[in-house]
């Protein structure tokens, strides 16, 4: 209890220091899941992740993401085989971080807690996308350009308010 009291103690003498530290750049995590068949799972991971590293301030990864982006892609065909083209049915998802909540739990449940509240979602978008199957990579840039649009834009405009807000505080806070 002692060094909650001295952290949010110092935390006040210091604010120039604290705050300085949450002015980087934007940053956010994605991971990319594709469920498809064999030979169009790996273009469709391919195309996505290169796409999203265009973007500006992502990182594609399985660990720790903000965001997940679970494609599912289904390739048409008559009987008799003849490719139709390509469905992609993409749901955005964002987990749930219950490192908050298990710590608020007292130490006996919170193996229970972080069991029950670990692998947890939050749906947050879901769109279709279909096309000729020689279009593929022209339909994983539009499904890249929608997650920007809905997604990654408005958390940036969020994060450069929150900078611009914090920023002249800063400069208050740390000059004599």
């Amino acid at each position: 209890m002692r060094a909650k009291i001295g952290m949010v103690f110092l935390l006040c003498l210091f604010p120039g220091v604290c705050l300085a530290q949450d002015l980087q750049p934007f940053s956010a995590r994605v991971s990319v899941s594709v469920s498809a068949h064999e030979k169009i799972k790996g273009l469709i991971k391919s195309y996505i992740s290169s796409e999203l590293q265009t973007v500006g301030g992502i990182v594609v990864t399985d660990v720790r993401p903000r965001w997940v982006l679970s494609i599912v892609a289904l390739e048409s065909e008559t009987k008799g085989g003849l490719k139709l083209g390509v469905t992609l049915s993409t749901v955005v998802l964002e987990p749930f971080d219950n490192q908050y909540v298990v710590s608020l739990v007292s130490p006996k449940s919170k193996e229970g807690v972080s069991c029950f509240t670990s692998g947890l979602h939050r749906y947050s978008d879901h769109w279709i996308s279909t096309g000729a199957s020689q279009d593929l990579k022209t339909i994983c840039e539009k499904i890249v350009t929608s997650f920007d649009s809905n997604h990654i834009k408005p958390a940036k405009d969020s994060w450069q308010k929150y900078i611009d807000t914090v920023q002249p505080r800063m400069n208050r806070a740390t000059t004599p």
